[in-house]
């Protein structure tokens, strides 16, 4: 049995929310590690929607992210991520701990651990992404659409905010390895809800890029 397949289960005990005590009683009791999860979810994706419009700003001056706008997004979700693991049950950090010791060679991973093998741009997006899945835990759904967009980007003008859960389904349904770009777009529909007033204003634009 291999390391993370030893703590895979974590939540099956101990780390869930006690289901028989009675509400007075529960409600003075710490979440378990399922509504801490819940949590961390949700302040990250909030942190992302605040982070949209700086993103934005730098899409409309068609400039790539400055290591400063990375290091400020991946400390924000330091913070984030500090706060509910001092939340989490003894049992859930130590999972947590030995799935990154295994997968990445320490622990949280540091800025520049990461820019070894990330632009500032994929560190920025990266930072407003779950994961967490080979330990059983829910994801923000956010590191779905960062794949579409990695698997797009060479083609397309898009970026993160314009990916729909439509483009994630038809991506997901084809075969790995062998990504049918025009599917995924056609999937987008006409307007962007990223960009909805810019398509607008800008009728019939093309989304797919173009080399003199």
């Amino acid at each position: 049995m291999s390391a993370i397949s030893a703590v895979n289960s974590y939540l099956s005990w101990g780390a869930q929310e006690p289901k028989s005590a009675p509400a007075a009683e529960s409600a003075k009791q710490p979440r378990g590690d399922q509504g801490v999860r819940e949590s961390y979810n949700v302040k990250i994706s909030e942190a992302y929607q605040e982070f949209k419009t700086k993103f934005q700003e730098f899409h409309d001056r068609e400039q790539c992210f400055g290591e400063d706008l990375a290091r400020e997004a991946y400390e924000v979700r330091s913070k984030i991520k500090e706060e509910h693991q001092a939340q989490t049950s003894y049992l859930g950090r130590a999972a947590i701990w030995l799935r990154n010791m295994v997968t990445y060679g320490g622990g949280n991973a540091s800025y520049e651990g990461l820019s070894k093998s990330k632009n500032p741009e994929e560190i920025a997006y990266s930072a407003f992404k779950t994961g967490g899945g080979d330990l059983g835990l829910q994801n923000n759904g956010f590191g779905d659409k960062l794949d579409v967009w990695n698997a797009i980007k060479e083609v397309s003008t898009l970026y993160p905010e314009d990916i729909t859960d439509a483009m994630v389904g038809v991506y997901k349904a084809q075969e790995p390895g062998k990504v049918d770009v025009d599917a995924i777009l056609a999937a987008r529909g006409d307007t962007s809800p990223a960009n909805a007033f810019l398509d607008l204003l800008r009728p019939g634009a093309s989304t797919l890029k173009t080399y003199a």
